[in-house]
């Protein structure tokens, strides 16, 4: 780690006014590049140091610069630039194991659909109270069901990927040890060869779900970098971590009432709908009608297959975890409950429908 008043700055828009020295902010960047380094995201403050004038200068000259071998050692990191106090300078506050707590949702791997027992294991969870016979509110309670029933499957099928790994690993440096001194027995020869298999096997089941974590999805399944993956992810999550709200007098750092907060707010950007005082009369316009009759038509299954078909299997997962690879493989058993709630949302019928939106 790296950390101090650098004096310079990495980007233009560290400093308040256009009087910047290129030449000497390209040099700090490439001695950045050159050393391989990495800037930790910084909340509360956008610069870190003002001139104290009537008309300030502000510049953000005070950083902390990690290498990746730091950052997938300290992964609960959480900076933070405090009250300048008697100095022209921000102070820079810095933890280690910062409270994220974030809450552990379902996720639909992309690798389960390659384990035997999915199918069996879909029509097991996907299960709701029989009492329950409005569509939006099936549709609601069978995800939430199948959710906690596929990740419960999940874990028993494949267990902790990590720790398998760690376990493996510890058993062949065992063996590794023993072979310096004795020769292996014929069972304890099966076992290192069969562990390292496992090994090759858990490691690319690893970058599978840890390309799955990460946005940058030119990067194939298979290609050798987990550690970036890791890196990518959990710097995605530093920065979007919100440490508190502010509203009015009230600051709110628990979980929950953060997320009141923010639900109210844009439920006031929403506002509610009205009766309009005004209206367009087409005809009037001349304006040629056109028959859009078979648009109120309802849902056929093909049309629903043939789009459920079109989405891409990993992208865009929803609130519930749920991705367009489960609905496509899973489709025989889920598609009389899908189609229901879309034929009382082409009826017009909307009684409900917060469930799932």
């Amino acid at each position: 780690m790296v950390l101090d008043d650098f004096n310079m700055i990495l980007r233009a828009n560290e400093k308040s006014n256009t009087n910047i020295n290129h030449t000497m902010m390209n040099k700090f960047r490439s001695f950045v590049d050159s050393n391989e380094l990495k800037e930790l995201y910084m909340h509360g403050r956008r610069f870190t140091w003002s001139s104290e004038r009537e008309n300030p200068t502000l510049t953000r000259i005070d950083r902390v610069l990690v290498s990746v071998d730091w950052e997938m050692a300290w992964l609960d990191f959480l900076l933070q630039a405090l009250s300048t106090s008697v100095s022209d300078h921000a102070a820079l506050h810095i933890t280690t194991s910062a409270a994220f707590c974030p809450k552990k949702r379902f996720r639909f791997e992309t690798f389960w659909p390659k384990l035997e027992g999915l199918e069996q294991a879909v029509k097991d969870a996907w299960v709701c109270d029989p009492m329950i016979i409005d569509p939006f509110k099936r549709h609601d309670a069978l995800f939430r069901n199948a959710g906690v029933a596929l990740q419960a499957w999940g874990q028993k099928k494949v267990g902790n990927v990590k720790l398998l790994m760690a376990v493996a690993t510890l058993v062949i440096h065992r063996l590794d040890q023993a072979m310096e001194s004795r020769g292996l027995t014929e069972l304890e020869t099966w076992l290192r060869r069969t562990l390292k298999l496992s090994l090759l096997g858990l490691a690319s089941l690893e970058r599978t779900i840890e390309r799955q974590r990460s946005s940058h999805r030119w990067i194939r399944e298979g290609d050798a970098n987990t550690k970036f993956f890791q890196v990518v992810a959990n710097g995605r999550r530093a920065k979007n971590f919100i440490p508190h709200v502010r509203v009015g007098n009230e600051v709110a750092l628990d979980q929950s009432r953060k997320e009141e907060i923010f639900a109210d707010a844009f439920q006031n950007l929403l506002g509610t709908d009205h009766v309009r005082r005004h209206t367009l009369d087409l005809r009037y316009l001349g304006m040629e009608e056109s028959d859009l009759s078979e648009l109120e038509g309802i849902f056929l299954e093909e049309e629903v297959w043939n789009a459920v078909k079109e989405m891409h299997p990993d992208r865009a997962p929803g609130p519930d975890g749920f991705i367009a690879l489960f609905c496509q493989r899973a489709w025989p058993v889920i598609k009389n409950d899908i189609l229901a709630a879309l034929t009382k949302l082409a009826v017009g019928d909307s009684r409900g429908f917060a469930k799932l939106n």
